[in-house]
């Protein structure tokens, strides 16, 4: 039975070959172009790309993201400025570990501990009081001032 069903797939493969095999030698160059055509006209465009959405959380844990890496209570904004690409408040994957150890804080700390530690090391290692040191001396407190700046914009954000 099986014997019998392949060799009607095969008959009818070959008639079908016999029929169609002259137009495909026929126009194989025209069909080679049209190809060879397609393919550079879509060369950088994703092809089978899809984007998976994963439920995890719920609808409160959302809101809570976009409240806490937005600062707009969960609004999206760009503030008239249509060129900002970070609208979002910076990277929330971030870790932000480094900035507290910065400001000699511990992870979580509260807006007004951020500030008064940011006040203190400023006061510490700012510029202007190293004046009169050496050159070396003045180029440390230097960049432990932008350490400083920088570890109190990325946490007060």
């Amino acid at each position: 039975m099986e014997l019998i069903i392949l060799l009607m797939v095969l008959f009818v493969g070959m008639s079908l070959f016999m029929m169609f095999g002259f137009i495909i030698i026929k126009f194989f160059p025209i069909i080679l172009i049209i190809i060879i055509y397609n393919l550079i006209k879509n060369r950088n465009k994703p092809r089978g790309t899809r984007t998976y959405y994963y439920r995890t959380g719920n609808q409160q844990d959302f809101e809570d993201f976009f409240k806490n890496y937005t600062g707009q209570n969960g609004y999206y904004s760009n503030n008239g400025n249509s060129r900002s690409r970070n609208t979002f408040g910076g990277n929330p994957f971030e870790d932000k570990t480094k900035y507290y150890s910065v400001l000699g804080l511990q992870s979580g700390a509260s807006k007004e501990e951020i500030k008064r530690a940011f006040r203190e090391k400023a006061k510490m290692h700012h510029p202007d009081k190293f004046s009169n040191d050496t050159q070396e001396v003045k180029n440390y407190h230097e960049e432990k001032f932008k350490e400083i700046n920088e570890a109190y914009n990325k946490l007060i954000r």
